[in-house]
């Protein structure tokens, strides 16, 4: 009998599990009413769920696009409001806690509450039309939203003011952590002196490709053994394993453009890739939408930001706009002055779910709030343009209606968005650069290390003193997340940590190739992946090949002739890659290590911050021979190379395992999770992507890593979008019982293109207004 008893309980509770599961599906056929509708939508789907819908006005649509997100992604949308708040310890309990400390300082929900305050009426109406719809949507489901029972929670209610913190979240994914780079050079320089840092963490390299031709700023000279010395410094390798940097994330995106005279059709050519953490599903949701406005009907395509009603790239028809990370200097430190206190401390609730509630003590001066102690323990406030914004416009409002390139160029620059490089072209062949988002005017005071502590707080920077380049000579466009511009604009911009630059001059020279370009030319630019800075690293490794260190391995033999067959890219079948790229990574690692042991208890951030840039450093203190660079107990550079390449073979190699094994695809395959599976991993095998082998790699044009990625490729003229292309990773749904569930990935995976246009309809939903 209590056998039977327990299959019957487990009969009974697994279908209600069914119930809730099969209750919580998005609807996508039939008809819903909907409150608050002035007349119908139709929200169709095609095979990849790429949603169509068409409105009678935008305030109809906006609440039909909180629909659909809400039945489709709310818990992406959750999260994101719950991460720009400090709240998620609310829904995930106290693992979550150190991370709600960290963002509660900026005190995102009072900030977000002022400026919907501050917003003109339209733009207030459109967030409180799609929060209406959001509601709706949830309302409308059978069951909680997928996966909410699992949490044994309920979906809290969306508020206008959440789609402004999903915004934040975004400064804070983008930008949030810039300050410690500040930090690192000047823990750099308290230790070694000005000129060293500079040295160590260089603005930019030999590799830049800026938009402008500028040239380089003046390198800082190769400081002597009287500046920095550490041949007395020990390399420990039991410390190395706990040092290594965690290369497969960053923030950074590719685009590229091309005005209309090399097109066939004359107008201007766009391509984007945002390079962001990947998950199922992903973070974009790919929109069409159609809606009557002054006269006529206005059409939208491209990706859409579960929690916000507006397009954030793609084309209108009449300009098409993509984004790059600008990692411009967002965000200054001063320390306090000596004995001063904080104005202002406010005591600030969180809420902890299945443990005790705690009250974070918010300090903040009239610089910003404080942040994390600097290396002497010294308390430090932060200057942050997201900090900033004041009745600001949100502005992809009006970017919705703009005709042309020079319309768009100002209503990017007086976003709100955070500090982005903006690529757009139009139908009349224009193409463009510039800054979106806010910017610190310093009044020409530098910001790579901390202001002092009587400096005035700086405001930010008007838009007509925004740098722009227009219609260069040449006609081509790119941006890879270093530095676009030189002289009195760099001067403007800072120096908020740029990515290493070859990206961005591969993506220049692949451009300098062809004369002509459609959309499947910006796709094969899109998913380069030469490796041309890793041939220095290449000819290093050849010559260390025979030293002693490395002469006892007999992996070294194989790892010869897979050298001399290899293409210089990237494979998921290349082991040359794979070694060049650990080799080049272990040696940056040991030198790093020898700086962090010589910085004694300095924070560990230092490691992770100047991974950027170390390359060029390292290549001038190698081509100079410069041992005093070198740690204790190391007579040569070849000594330290080969000692980094004896590491690299005998990890890949480990447990007798041949070489040949070790291959790149083997070990960078996707581990694209879903929300659900990072906190409860048995789901993993029923909810994650599957673990693919990836080409790939971040210092390529096409990045590919375990968990970091292009969020999305796109290539599109504006007016010729049946001509344009787009893939994605992750899928549409965030429902595993969805069919658009992953629907797409393995095109993403493959590099294949699909239609930047919906295709063939499949589902129709009909969402109808209340007749009361």
């Amino acid at each position: 009998r209590a056998g039977r008893a327990g299959a019957a309980l487990f009969a009974l509770l697994a279908a209600a599990a069914a119930a809730l599961l099969y209750g919580s599906r998005p609807a996508l056929d039939g008809e819903v009413v909907l409150h608050g509708l002035r007349s119908p939508v139709t929200v169709s789907r095609d095979a990849l769920g790429v949603a169509t819908l068409a409105a009678g006005d935008r305030l109809d649509l906006a609440q039909a696009a909180g629909f659909v997100h809400a039945q489709e992604r709310f818990l992406s949308m959750d999260f994101h409001r719950r991460w720009a708040t400090g709240e998620l310890a609310a829904l995930l309990g106290a693992a979550a806690l150190p991370q709600d400390r960290r963002v509660r300082v900026h005190r995102f929900r009072a900030r977000a509450r002022r400026l919907l305050g501050e917003l003109d009426a339209a733009e207030r109406g459109l967030l409180e039309a799609y929060a209406a719809g959001v509601n709706r949507g949830l309302g409308a489901l059978a069951a909680p939203a997928f996966p909410y029972p699992l949490l044994l929670a309920r979906p809290r209610p969306w508020l206008p003011e959440d789609s402004l913190l999903v915004l934040y979240s975004m400064h804070l994914a983008l930008q949030g952590g810039r300050w410690q780079y500040e930090s690192a050079l000047a823990a750099l320089a308290e230790e070694f002196g000005p000129a060293v840092a500079d040295f160590l963490a260089p603005v930019d390299s030999a590799l830049a490709a800026p938009l402008d031709g500028s040239p380089t700023p003046r390198a800082a000279p190769l400081p002597g053994p009287a500046e920095i010395d550490l041949r007395h410094v020990p390399l420990d390798p039991a410390r190395l394993p706990e040092v290594r940097m965690p290369w497969e994330q960053g923030a950074g995106s590719n685009a590229l453009a091309v005005g209309g005279v090399l097109t066939a059709h004359g107008a201007g050519l766009l391509a984007n890739d945002m390079h962001l953490v990947l998950t199922v599903p992903n973070i974009w949701f790919r929109m069409h939408w159609r809606w009557r406005e002054d006269g006529e009907t206005r059409k939208l395509s491209g990706l859409t930001l579960p929690g916000l009603p507006w397009l954030i790239s793609g084309s209108n028809g009449r300009i098409a706009w993509g984004f790059t990370n600008a990692n411009i200097d967002s965000q200054d430190l001063r320390p306090l002055a000596d004995g001063a206190a904080p104005a202002r401390v406010r005591a600030e609730p969180i809420a902890v779910r299945f443990g005790a509630d705690e009250t974070l003590e918010a300090a903040a001066d009239d610089w910003g709030p404080l942040v994390t102690p600097d290396a002497r323990g010294q308390q430090r406030a932060l200057r942050w343009t997201s900090h900033l914004l004041r009745g600001a416009h949100i502005n992809f409002r009006r970017i919705e209606r703009a005709a042309g390139v020079g319309e768009a160029l100002g209503l990017f620059q007086r976003s709100a968005i955070p500090g982005q490089n903006v690529l757009l072209v139009d139908r009349a062949g224009n193409a463009a650069w510039t800054l979106a988002g806010p910017l610190l005017d310093r009044g020409g005071r530098g910001g790579r290390r901390p202001a002092a502590a009587a400096t005035t707080p700086p405001g930010l920077l008007p838009a007509a003193d925004y740098p722009v380049v227009r219609n260069p000579p040449g006609h081509r466009l790119w941006s890879a997340n270093s530095r676009h511009v030189g002289g009195a604009a760099f001067a403007l911009l800072g120096d908020g940590r740029y990515a290493y630059a070859a990206r961005a001059r591969r993506i220049r020279d692949r451009l300098r190739e062809r004369e002509r370009f459609a959309a499947a030319d910006l796709l094969a630019v899109q998913l380069d992946r030469r490796a041309v800075h890793l041939k220095p690293w290449r000819e290093r490794l050849t010559r260390v090949l025979d030293h002693p260190r490395v002469a006892a391995l007999t992996a070294r033999h194989e790892l010869r002739a897979r050298l001399a067959e290899w293409r210089g890219r990237s494979a998921t079948d290349s082991v040359a890659y794979r070694v060049l790229r650990l080799f080049r990574k272990r040696s940056h690692e040991r030198f790093l290590l020898v700086l962090q042991t010589r910085l004694g208890s300095r924070p560990d951030a230092l490691m992770r911050e100047l991974r950027w840039q170390i390359d060029g450093p390292l290549d001038r203190i190698l081509a100079a021979d410069a041992r005093h660079f070198l740690p204790q107990g190391v007579r040569d550079w070849d000594e330290f190379l080969a000692q980094a390449l004896a590491q690299a073979l005998e990890e890949l190699t480990a447990g007798g395992r041949p070489l040949s094994a070790a291959t790149w695809g083997e070990y960078n395959r996707a581990d694209i999770g879903h929300l659900v599976s990072r906190a409860l991993p048995f789901l993993g095998p029923w909810l994650d992507a599957p673990a693919d082998p990836l080409p790939g790699d971040l210092n390529l044009v096409r990045v590919d890593s375990s968990r970091f990625g292009a969020s999305a490729r796109m290539a599109v003229a504006p007016g010729r979008e049946g001509e344009g292309l787009l893939h994605m990773p992750g899928g549409q749904s965030g429902h595993p019982l969805s069919p658009f569930y992953l629907a797409g990935h393995a095109d993403w995976v493959a590099g294949r293109p699909t239609p930047f246009l919906p295709g063939p309809e499949r589902h129709r939903l009909r969402l109808a207004p209340s007749e009361h």
